[in-house]
């Protein structure tokens, strides 16, 4: 007998939903990388990045921007005489370091070098200050034979110098390629003094007129020459 009420019909049991895993995100694949794309025939190259200079180059060249230049001067191969009308010479680099330069006529020198060591010397061999050496233990300024000689070799060691001459002879500067160059001679009250200088490498000279002095003493102090106080035994 069938009873036409719900309650007695036959469900169907649920079905269990089977669980599944979590699931775990995945990076993203990065697209591969494609090979760089070679310009056109005819194409203009891609502009490479240029290297810098080093900066030890660039410390050179602010060196040599800071570097004051001297005025221009007439090479002495140019002037035949240090005089009123030509009172400055200079020598480029490369001749003012070879071989020695020799003054004739000078009576009396004085030096002073770039370590502050000043002294002086006269042909007949008297000496007051203190003597400059070269790294070969030659005098960088003196005399030989009655001529005044400057080692060129070792410019660089000099900053300054002085020439004097109080016999009847002119100054006469001779370099070491055959160039030479007089000095004006002074009159019965002046004598003209020739002054070098080493300016940046180069060897400038210049002829000073002055009045005769009973002393060279009296000449070094007015061209500023302090003469150093000599080393003990020597």
């Amino acid at each position: 007998m069938t009873s036409g009420h719900p309650y007695l019909r036959r469900r169907r049991r649920p079905v269990p939903t089977a669980t599944l895993p979590p699931r775990t995100p995945v990076a993203p694949v990065a697209p591969a990388a494609s090979a760089p794309a070679l310009p056109a025939a005819g194409a203009a190259p891609h502009p490479v990045a240029s290297v810098g200079p080093s900066e030890r180059v660039l410390r050179r060249r602010a060196e040599l921007a800071r570097r004051v230049r001297p005025f221009p001067a007439p090479d002495p191969r140019a002037v035949r005489v240090l005089g009123p009308d030509d009172p400055v010479a200079r020598v480029d680099r490369r001749r003012s370091a070879v071989g020695a330069l020799t003054v004739t006529g000078c009576t009396s020198a004085a030096w002073e070098t770039v370590d502050w060591t000043v002294g002086a010397t006269t042909a007949a061999g008297a000496e007051a200050g203190r003597r400059a050496v070269t790294a070969g233990n030659r005098p960088l300024v003196g005399f030989d034979d009655g001529v005044a000689l400057v080692s060129l070799r070792h410019v660089r060691q000099l900053r300054r110098a002085l020439f004097m001459a109080r016999g009847t002879e002119r100054l006469v500067v001779s370099l070491h390629d055959g160039t030479t160059i007089g000095v004006a001679e002074g009159t019965p009250d002046t004598m003209t003094v020739l002054a070098l200088s080493v300016v940046d490498g180069e060897l400038e000279l210049r002829a000073e007129p002055f009045a005769r002095s009973t002393h060279d003493g009296d000449v070094f102090a007015a061209f500023g020459f302090v003469l150093s106080t000599p080393l003990p035994g020597v």
